[in-house]
């Protein structure tokens, strides 16, 4: 076959080559139309469905299945379907629905319908409590990097419950001073500030814009202003969670650290004293007074002044032979029962850990605060009759630094002195209140959660100072003291935390008796 040969097609079924394939590209036309605009139709007959709700965030399920979150949109296919939208604390919208279809277009123009729902607030408490935790979270982290920072939590829980129509602004005040002391750089501050804007417009102080300026909205805002009324040392945290740059701008700074400086040198400091002892089923508890004293004034932390009323306080950190009766009257706390422990969060894997053969007046380590506080309601219910109006419980910061501020710079067990382990819980020289081992030997679980700005919190007044800590439970307890393990730069203001199931031989407590 040449190349100059011609190919000529044959007829098909009578009918010429040029009619048959016109023929053939119409019925190639019709089938990719078909498929185009009728096929989806038939095969996949359904609508696509854009599910919102009022406030966002909603999960969306179809048929009890998981979609995704509103605003979204989702494929339903024809016939009847359950929709149900659950958020966290709102109410939760159940209802059956029948999708309809369209044959022709759908895969270019699909049948398309808005779903939406508004979802009723049911509880605050629990939708601010849960912001809180989270919000804590990334608070208790002291360095964030390029690719780890926090995410928006207050801004967003704010605008939700903004559109809610929630407008208790009490309860939110309340809820922002305490987050006021987990914020403690920029990027925390932001998020923070984008709540005070709504916070504002709730007050019927908006609308608000934010400023350009980062220091401009903590002068201008009612919010701040507010605080700044009865939370004196604001001031300081505002510029504590400022870089250098921006601190360099705040003009006004350095003739109030002045003022504050003079404030601190003049205050006229009450110190603790023991003004009786009693026994309680072989412990001693010292009695001390109260008084008002600047806490943190060793220089470990933010000075402010502080009032405390008299308690008692066991004179030695609880031993292993103490733990031991506990835990004879108390099974369910027994190491043999640790995998039930750690499944309700109470302790982790080290509970106890080397209890058996730890020497018996050695102080307990490795108990969780919980287990210590299980320990206070047992101890509470051994009281005499004469301490009946006295409550058992573990010291906050506040309490436990008022008892150590007489403790000496020499004193406590730390690791200058080749200690491998916790000592005995009296064989050394006690304070001058009576009391051993407040710094050393073991850190002391406090009963206050743990909050990293929370002494810039405060005020001149030490009346507004008492409750600093806020009611909204935290991710980890304070911990004061020191052990065996540190060196002596631990001093009595010197701030620590622990997550309140663990477990550690560097850690244990001591309890106090408050008058109710």
């Amino acid at each position: 076959m040449s190349d100059n040969d011609e190919v000529k097609l044959k007829p098909f079924l009578g009918i010429k080559p040029g009619k048959y394939l016109i023929i053939l590209y119409i019925v190639i036309i019709i089938a990719v139309l078909f498929a185009i605009l009728f096929l989806p139709g038939l095969v996949k007959p359904g609508t696509l469905y854009s599910f919102e709700s009022v406030p966002e965030n909603a999960v969306v399920f179809v048929d009890g299945k998981y979609q995704g979150a509103t605003p979204c949109e989702v494929f339903v296919s024809a016939g009847s379907h359950e929709f149900t939208i659950e958020k966290k604390h709102f109410s939760t919208s159940v209802q059956t629905v029948d999708t309809g279809k369209r044959l022709f277009g759908s895969l270019i123009i699909p049948k398309k319908e808005r779903y939406s729902v508004g979802v009723v607030l049911e509880s605050a408490d629990g939708f601010l409590s849960d912001g809180f935790l989270e919000f804590s979270g990334w608070g208790m982290i002291d360095t964030y990097y390029e690719n780890y920072q926090p995410k928006a939590i207050l801004g967003p829980l704010f605008n939700e419950l903004q559109q809610a129509g929630y407008a208790d602004t009490e309860k939110l005040s309340a809820f922002l001073y305490s987050v006021i002391p987990f914020v403690h750089n920029e990027l925390l501050y932001s998020d923070f500030l984008d709540a005070v804007i709504v916070f504002e417009e709730l007050k019927g102080r908006g609308p608000v814009t934010r400023s350009e300026d980062i220091t401009a909205d903590f002068t201008s805002l009612g919010f701040f202003q507010d605080a700044a009324k009865f939370i004196e040392n604001l001031p300081f945290w505002f510029y504590s969670i400022l870089n250098d740059e921006n601190r360099e701008s705040l003009s006004w700074y350095p003739a109030m650290q002045e003022e504050y400086g003079a404030f601190l040198r003049d205050y006229s400091n009450d110190f603790p004293s023991a003004q009786a002892a009693v026994n309680v089923n072989g412990s001693r508890f010292v009695m001390l007074s109260g008084g008002q004293f600047l806490m943190g004034a060793d220089g470990n932390s933010f000075p402010y002044p502080a009032a405390v009323d008299d308690f008692f306080i066991m004179d030695q950190e609880v031993s292993n032979d103490l733990y031991r009766i506990f835990i004879a009257d108390n099974q369910e706390w027994m190491k043999d029962n640790l995998d039930e422990l750690i499944s309700k969060g109470l302790v982790n894997q080290d509970y106890l850990k080397d209890f058996d053969s730890s020497e018996g007046n050695a102080p307990v380590n490795f108990v969780s605060w919980y287990a210590a506080e299980a320990f206070c309601a047992w101890f509470e219910n051994k009281l005499p009759e004469y301490l009946s109006e006295y409550s058992v419980g573990l010291p906050d910061e506040l309490q436990w630094e008022w008892a150590a501020i007489t403790e000496s710079e020499d004193g406590g067990v730390f690791n200058i002195g080749n200690a491998a382990g916790p000592q005995s819980t009296n064989g050394r020289y006690p304070n001058n209140s009576g009391l051993y081992d407040l710094r050393g030997n073991l850190w002391e679980w406090c009963d206050n959660w743990y909050a990293p700005a929370a002494p810039l919190i405060t005020s001149r007044n030490p009346v507004y100072n008492e409750a600093y800590y806020g009611s909204y439970e935290g991710l980890e307890k304070s911990v004061r003291g020191g052990s065996w393990a540190n060196d002596d730069s631990i001093t009595v203001s010197t701030r620590g935390s622990q997550p309140p199931d663990w477990c550690t031989e560097f850690l244990g407590f001591r309890p106090i008796l408050v008058k109710e």
